[in-house]
């Protein structure tokens, strides 16, 4: 890396090299039988330059090939996008932990025996389903150094588990899934487990609801349908674009108080967490969200420059990117949540559920799983059904409460959350 950039100095004002190496493996069941067991490896550069204040990249995946990612990178810089900014130096990194040694030392058979003994769970309980399980191990590093000064290397794990299944019989389609994945290795599955095949079970009964205004619980899983435009108004092309309704709101009282959001690079074992962000700037613990009103932005080297704000680690080769996102939880538990319902609506899936203009706050999809509420309990599955939010306004006024238990879904870690007067829209 040192001999390309010492080369890279030559024909540039600035220049900076990075290297990241992966090798991973997984198997997989698809209709209740093994589809297949892969395992790939990959070596990626990348050399980005900047000269006369404009910036050329190249990337390679060849062995060797620094003259020829040199020579590109250098073709590219005069018609490369104009910035303003410098590379960062020598900084000071905290290490969340991002390794664990037990993932490597996983063998093939023991990711099989995995996958199989969750598609053996779910045929006892209904053989008609077509289980679906997929156990997936990533090992790797990744490297960055620039001409300023600035040297990051991390090693990393990862390790994830998907589980679900198919059914189609007379009450037509439906499909359940869940996982969760992080650094750490685990063999613990039963709550994803019990979680897929009690959702089965729930389904069983079909119950009918008018279309209306119902207090709604969101999953974990689907609160993301909640979060993502809020993630998109806080990105800093947004605000320097002028187009979120974010611009010029830092401090001031946007939500509920009871509504937080923190993007957090430093968790042990997520899979977001990074000591250094993609353009070597250092990452921390941020809140975007404190207490309902609007905290900070996620900012890369060009947008900060922009806006005239410091870099908060959240850099990627196409703008600002989350590292991991997390609503904190509130005091309620998911029993009482159920129990304080008299007739409404849970979510635990949903398609095509997003906003066509996120700056607006309007999200409406399909409930491709959800379930009728009546009098604190869950009596059936509902079908042909609509949801429609508006984040601005449910999460300010119609906010009712969140669970003090989380849960992890990739790099997303929420609570359940309760709104209320939702509207649900069915076909009948």
């Amino acid at each position: 890396m040192q001999e390309l950039l010492n080369r890279a100095r030559c024909v540039a004002d600035q220049a900076e090299v990075y290297k990241s190496q992966t090798k991973q493996e997984s198997v997989s069941f698809q209709a209740s039988k093994l589809k297949e067991i892969t395992s790939t490896e990959e070596e990626a550069w990348t050399l980005r330059l900047i000269k006369d204040k404009k910036l050329g990249a190249a990337t390679s995946t060849k062995p060797g090939a620094t003259e020829v990612l040199l020579q590109y990178a250098t073709n590219t810089v005069s018609f490369g996008s104009p910035i303003n900014y410098s590379l960062p130096g020598a900084a000071e990194l905290q290490a969340p932990r991002t390794f664990d040694p037990r993932v490597t030392s996983v063998s093939q058979q023991e990711m099989l025996d995995i996958a199989g003994d969750l598609v053996s769970a779910l045929n006892s309980f209904d053989p008609m389903v077509k289980a679906m399980a997929a156990v997936q191990k990533a090992t790797g590093s990744r490297s960055l150094l620039n001409s300023a000064g600035f040297l990051g290397t991390t090693e990393f794990t990862n390790w994830t588990v998907y589980f679900g299944g198919e059914l189609v019989n007379d009450d037509g389609f439906l499909n359940v899934y869940d996982g969760f994945s992080g650094t750490d290795y685990t063999t613990e599955t039963t709550r994803l487990k019990e979680k897929v095949i009690e959702s089965f079970r729930l389904a069983r009964t079909v119950a009918t609801i008018k279309s209306g205004q119902y207090p709604v619980i969101f999953t974990p899983g689907e609160v993301s349908c909640l979060v993502s435009p809020l993630l998109a108004c806080l990105n800093g092309k947004a605000i320097s674009r002028g187009f979120s309704p974010f611009k010029d709101k830092l401090g001031e009282q946007i939500f509920d108080p009871r509504f937080s959001v923190v993007d957090d690079a430093q968790v042990d074992g997520a899979v977001g967490s990074k000591s250094f962000d993609r353009e070597g700037i250092a990452t921390a613990r941020r809140s975007l969200i404190t207490a309902g009103r609007v905290n900070g932005y996620l900012l890369d080297l060009q947008t900060s420059q922009e806006l005239d704000m410091s870099p908060t680690g959240n850099g990627s080769t196409a703008g600002p990117i989350a590292n991991n996102i997390i609503v904190p939880g509130g005091e309620a538990s998911f029993a009482q949540m159920l129990a304080s319902i008299d007739e409404g609506v849970l979510i635990d899936g949903t398609m095509g559920a997003w906003a066509g203009n996120p700056y607006g706050g309007q999200v409406s999809g399909n409930i491709s799983l959800g379930y009728k509420i009546e009098k604190g309990k869950i009596v059936g599955r509902i079908k042909d059904c609509m949801f429609s939010v508006n984040v601005f306004t449910d999460l300010r006024d119609n906010l009712v409460s969140l669970t003090s238990e989380q849960l992890w879904q990739g790099n997303l870690c929420f609570p359940y959350v309760q709104l209320k007067n939702i509207n649900i829209t069915t076909k009948s």
